[in-house]
């Protein structure tokens, strides 16, 4: 998979996992349609999540969505949560992510928090492999951990999180690293 497809792949992802209101249900189809830039088997698990998503009513997608990310507590998509729940670590790694945006020319506003996954996937998509590279080997383990705790057969999210960690791999991103050589490199700390 190129850079190009990868950063597609990020793009969709991200706007997949945002909140479907009634406009996330009507683009559904021409976002379907962005999948035919993608490689397998990214693409497959894609497919399968629009294969699924256009069998439900709208308001099953928003329940189904509500009970996967909001009321899960292993599957919500503030990725930092998950291994330091509301503790001061939690904060810097807050700031960390914040800063490593900044640095890289990306703007997170305030409406979310910057370890939300779609935010994540967001900057991924507008950045070269290098520059996504540290981010994602710092929080992967925290990305498999939702995707463990969602079964593709019960959750169609599930498709979307699988995806993620398809074009993780083809970026080069297989395994976790805390503190990555290229931040330390260019003294960075967060």
């Amino acid at each position: 998979m190129n850079e190009n497809s990868v950063q597609q792949a990020f793009q969709i992802c991200s706007y997949l996992l945002s909140y479907p209101d009634q406009e996330f249900w009507e683009t559904l189809p021409e976002v379907e349609d962005e999948l035919k830039g993608l490689t397998n088997p990214v693409k497959e698990e894609l497919q399968q999540f629009f294969t699924k998503s256009l069998d439900l009513t709208y308001e099953e997608l928003v329940s189904s969505y509500i009970s996967t990310f909001d009321f899960g507590k292993k599957t919500n998509l503030y990725i930092t949560y998950m291994t330091n729940g509301e503790q001061r670590e939690r904060g810097m790694d807050l700031l960390f992510l914040k800063n490593y945006y900044k640095l890289h020319g990306f703007d997170v506003t305030d409406k979310e928090l910057p370890d939300y996954l779609p935010v994540m996937l967001e900057f991924a998509s507008q950045v070269n492999r290098d520059t996504m590279k540290p981010i994602f080997e710092r929080y992967l383990a925290n990305i498999f951990e939702v995707t463990n705790h969602l079964d593709p057969e019960n959750n169609l999210y599930a498709h979307i999180m699988k995806s993620i960690i398809l074009a993780l791999e083809e970026a080069g991103i297989k395994k976790s690293v805390r503190r990555s050589d290229e931040i330390c490199l260019n003294n960075f700390y967060g």
